[in-house]
């Protein structure tokens, strides 16, 4: 008994002092881990505040230079391109990749915004530049035809009191068929029917039509009635043909081949001639009207091109302030009456060349119509004439018919000749107007 309350005296201290010491051991162990975990803990607190401090530094920069700069570059040409930013490296990889993904999402919803805006006000400015230009060309429009019925009522007005002038002037050559006083008349009438063709040309650009209706008539008088409204027009030499143009186009091929006749004397030299030939075809008529004078070049020659074939039109407001109307007045009939004209240089004289073909719809033939004896026996050459060839016609006097065999005259202006064929056509041109919508 003794012994085992010995061996439990020495067994219970040393059991008691084991188990302190692993105890002891044990804690000592727990505090080192604890230390290291504290350790840890306080360097990753340290870090957080690290973070936390670059995160407000960053945030600032973000909303006092990023954003701005952001904003500035999307209104800028080329932008799009982003915003170099500097992160700091306490903010770490992960943080610092979520902030730049933020100001990349910023920039692009920066950008889609102001291409929404730009957008929207280019459709608008768009918008609205396609109203105005809608509203100046109805203004245009309205403008132009507002001047084409002014000119147009202007011109009639000239037209219709011309005409009765020249019906005044004809009843006074009647009247008076000597020397000075025919001369005189004459003279006048000459002005006033280059007048009378003017004011039509201007009736045509304005919209209106020519207000005389015509038989059938062959294309010899034809010619001669446009030489009548012509100064110079004994400059000209023509052919003479039995083929005719029908009723509707009689009026529009007499005022055609006046417009291009008096280009052509306008621009030669008066010492030369104006050749008018005419050449039956297949397919139609050409009357051809050469001069040897002032040549047209290359560019002005494609432009007349442009306009007598209608690629180029124009009102008469946009003619300029000395508008030149010939091609343009021999357009308009062209395209309305089923004929065409054109022009070439250099022709045989080394001047220009008109052509006016007539289709075969508008050509046919005249019946020929017996002379009585009495007037075929006058001879042409016994006719007085004035002091510039002009010939003095006696009251109820007809001009002799021209023998076809008859070789073409040579002589130079002011032959008798050439002055009948002219009194001829001005008194065929002198017929009552009647209105068709002028």
């Amino acid at each position: 008994m003794s012994i085992l309350i010995e061996v439990a005296l020495v067994a219970v201290p040393s059991a008691l002092a084991l188990a302190g010491g692993c105890t002891a051991w044990h804690l000592r162990g727990c505090l080192r881990t604890e230390r290291r975990r504290s350790d840890r803990l306080n360097r990753h607190a340290e870090t957080l505040a690290r973070q936390l401090g670059a995160a407000e530094l960053i945030l600032g920069q973000i909303a006092d230079e990023v954003v701005p700069a952001l904003q500035a570059a999307a209104v800028r040409p080329g932008a799009g391109q982003g915003v170099d930013l500097a992160l700091p490296d306490a903010l770490g990889a992960r943080v610092a990749e979520r902030v730049r993904a933020v100001v990349d999402s910023v920039a692009r919803a920066l950008r889609q915004v102001q291409y929404d805006a730009d957008t929207a006000t280019g459709a608008q400015v768009s918008e609205v530049k396609q109203e105005a230009e809608t509203a100046a060309a109805e203004a245009r429009r309205v403008a132009d035809a507002a001047a084409q019925a002014a000119v147009r009522s202007f011109a009639t007005s000239l037209v219709v009191t011309a005409s009765r002038v020249s019906k005044q002037i004809s009843q006074g050559v009647r009247q008076h068929a000597g020397g000075e006083t025919y001369e005189a008349l004459v003279t006048i009438d000459r002005l006033v029917q280059q007048l009378l063709l003017d004011a039509q040309s201007y009736v045509i650009l304005g919209g209106g039509k020519l207000s005389r209706r015509w038989e059938a008539t062959c294309f010899t008088d034809v010619v001669q009635a446009a030489m009548g409204h012509l100064d110079g027009f004994e400059r000209v030499k023509f052919e003479e043909s039995d083929v005719a143009v029908v009723s509707r186009a009689v009026g529009p091929a007499i005022h055609t081949i006046a417009v291009l006749l008096d280009n052509a004397l306008r621009y030669s030299p008066r010492s030369s001639f104006v050749e008018v030939r005419l050449q039956e075809g297949h397919h139609g008529l050409t009357v051809r009207i050469d001069d040897a004078g002032l040549q047209m070049n290359r560019e002005a020659v494609v432009a007349a091109r442009r306009v007598l074939g209608g690629e180029r039109t124009e009102p008469v407001t946009r003619l300029g302030a000395h508008p030149q109307t010939g091609f343009t007045v021999a357009a308009v009939l062209a395209r309305e009456y089923g004929f065409s004209v054109d022009v070439e240089a250099p022709n045989a004289y080394r001047g220009t060349s008109a052509q006016v073909f007539f289709p075969r719809d508008l050509l046919t033939r005249v019946p020929e119509t017996p002379t009585p004896a009495s007037v075929s026996a006058a001879p042409l050459t016994a006719a007085a004439t004035t002091s510039t060839g002009l010939t003095v016609r006696q009251p109820g006097a007809a001009l002799a018919p021209r023998p076809d065999t008859s070789p073409e005259p040579t002589s130079g202006p002011g032959r008798p000749d050439v002055a009948a064929a002219w009194a001829d056509g001005t008194r065929r041109a002198r017929q009552t107007p009647t209105s068709e919508g002028a």
